[in-house]
């Protein structure tokens, strides 16, 4: 490997100024934080990202002038290659890679300027869902201690993350959706039960209108609102056939203006997260909306916010204890206590607060963390 140094020396000269993010994809709830990152960089922050990730259901979907776009092939389904300015990415003073061992291009990058002494972070979730028991566990492990730091999904896994490398440097970019003065409630009469998120067997949206079906909710003229859009969407339709809700559900579709869903939210009694819980979570509680949530399902990191409230476990799979706890929210429906919660997401979980943690990260500056790894005020 020493011997390979020289020759990346002279094809790859550090950029004067250049910082590089390069990704695998940069969804459309990416945009906020995207925007703020180009509007604070000047310049200084090349993107690089391609057109779809190993599950092709995620897609890079941010304005196209924020970034430039690379070739993204997947291999046997489980492996991800990117091509395209990789010498501009090992000239970068400083580079943020996806935490993810399959990614091919990751680990060749992350090599590379390992090799040439340049600093190199990790942006992504700590473990994969699966947990510390999953294969590519020790993988994980394995790229942050090449790199030279790590960044996180969420306040939660700072200090595990320390656990198991310390010293590591850890910085957080909360996965956000919007601004903080665009996170608030606002008030509707309650009249729904809402899901948003892609239409995807691992979301099991089947089981929220079974349980909305076992409910019997549509007979007090509440209706069901499905958001979002996925290859079960036609079996989907079938169930809501055969189970007789057919009269008092709602097929939106894909929505991405944050008006629009703000106003949906608004009339909604409580939102449901019939299968792992993720983004979904952080914008229902930012609207000021209580969610219901599966209990045990391999959750990704933004399931920490349930410390402000708003959270009601359900029992996993059971179609009668998610009616059951569908019947307890609409029964106690109320806005009260709906803003404070708003407020505590608007602080914690804005576009402001992932875009100001990449930016530490990049300028290795302390983002002022306490020792549980959240916000020192809050």
């Amino acid at each position: 490997m020493p011997l390979l140094r020289p020759f990346l020396a002279r094809q790859c000269p550090t950029g004067p100024k250049k910082r590089a993010l390069y990704l695998a994809v940069l969804p459309f709830y990416r945009e906020e934080c995207i925007a703020l990152l180009h509007e604070r960089s000047d310049g200084a922050i090349a993107l690089y990202a391609g057109e779809r990730h190993i599950d092709k259901t995620v897609r890079t979907g941010v304005t196209s002038s924020y970034y430039t776009e690379v070739k993204n092939t997947v291999l046997w389904s489980r492996i991800l290659i990117q091509t395209g300015h990789w010498f501009d990415v090992i000239r970068a003073s400083d580079a943020i890679l996806d935490l993810n061992p399959r990614s091919l291009s990751t680990w060749i990058l992350l090599l590379a300027r390992r090799i040439l002494g340049r600093r190199t972070l990790l942006w992504g979730h700590l473990h994969p869902r699966a947990g510390t028991q999953s294969k590519t566990a020790p993988l994980r492990k394995l790229m942050r201690r090449i790199s030279n730091g790590t960044v996180l999904y969420g306040y939660g896994s700072v200090q595990p993350a320390l656990q198991e490398l310390p010293n590591h440097p850890v910085w957080v970019a909360p996965n956000s959706l919007y601004r903080a003065c665009e996170i608030f409630s606002t008030e509707s009469p309650l009249e729904r039960i809402l899901y948003v998120g892609r239409l995807e067997s691992a979301k099991k949206v089947d089981l929220l209108l079974r349980g909305f079906a076992e409910s019997g909710l549509s007979d007090a003229g509440i209706r069901l609102t499905i958001v979002g859009e996925g290859t079960q969407l036609p079996e989907l339709a079938a169930l809501s056939d055969q189970i007789g809700i057919t009269n008092s559900i709602e097929f939106l579709g894909h929505i991405g203006d944050r008006a629009t869903l703000q106003e949906i939210y608004a009339s909604t009694i409580c939102s449901v997260s019939p299968g792992y819980a993720g983004l979904s979570l952080t914008q229902s509680l930012g609207f000021g909306v209580p969610i219901l949530v599966s209990r045990d399902e391999p959750h990704a990191p933004e399931i920490e916010l349930s410390r402000f409230g708003g959270v009601t476990y359900f029992d996993t799979d059971d179609a009668m204890s998610l009616a059951r706890a569908l019947n307890v929210a609409a029964a106690s429906k109320s806005y009260a206590g709906r803003q404070p919660l708003s407020s505590k997401i608007a602080s914690t979980y804005s576009a402001e607060a992932m875009a100001n943690g990449l930016i530490a990260a990049l300028g290795n500056t302390d983002q002022s963390l306490g020792s549980n790894g959240w916000p020192l005020d809050d």
